[in-house]
């Protein structure tokens, strides 16, 4: 786990400020006892992991895409070509969601703001480090157009029907 303890801090007050936040419908499903913390979040969520990635278009529709996803810090990670739809609406409007989901076991999901981030930043480089191992080759090496896109989570939630399997 790469998360500090200030990193789990700020990750459990956001998981803490989101609940309850999400209507009727999820507060049933997300009940206290359903909850993932952030220490299960960022134990499970080592490696990558696929999301689906939506962005709003210049028409205001929604668009998603599958993309992998790495959770560094406390945040989520998602990278792409440069010249994807997702780099273009994340431009022009950096509104997203994020969710990550396997079946009814595990549903972690990100409503916030994405940037564009530089491969100088220091969360870049360990993102870079982390993708070159997993991949055997730097996202980089790939074409001279990546786009890396952390994700400023405004709310976010975390759930599992049995969180202890995550602990």
């Amino acid at each position: 786990m790469l998360e500090t303890p200030e990193d789990l801090s700020a990750l459990q007050a956001l998981l803490d400020r989101s609940h309850g936040r999400g209507g009727a419908h999820l507060g049933s499903i997300v009940t206290n006892e359903r909850r993932l913390t952030a220490v299960q979040v960022a134990n499970y969520l080592q490696g990558v992991k696929h999301v689906a990635f939506a962005t709003v278009n210049s028409r205001g529709e929604p668009m998603v895409a599958a993309l992998d996803g790495w959770f560094l810090h406390g945040q989520f990670i998602a990278s792409t070509a440069g010249g994807a739809l997702r780099v273009q609406h994340v431009r022009r409007n950096p509104a997203v969601s994020l969710v990550h989901m396997v079946g009814d076991e595990v549903g972690i999901w990100v409503h916030g703001t994405a940037r564009l981030a530089r491969r100088e930043e220091p969360l870049i480089q360990e993102y870079d480090r982390l993708a070159t191992a997993a991949y055997d080759t730097s996202p980089y090496s790939w074409g001279d157009d990546i786009a890396v896109m952390p994700v400023e989570a405004r709310v976010m939630f975390a759930y599992a029907p049995d969180p202890s399997k995550y602990s």
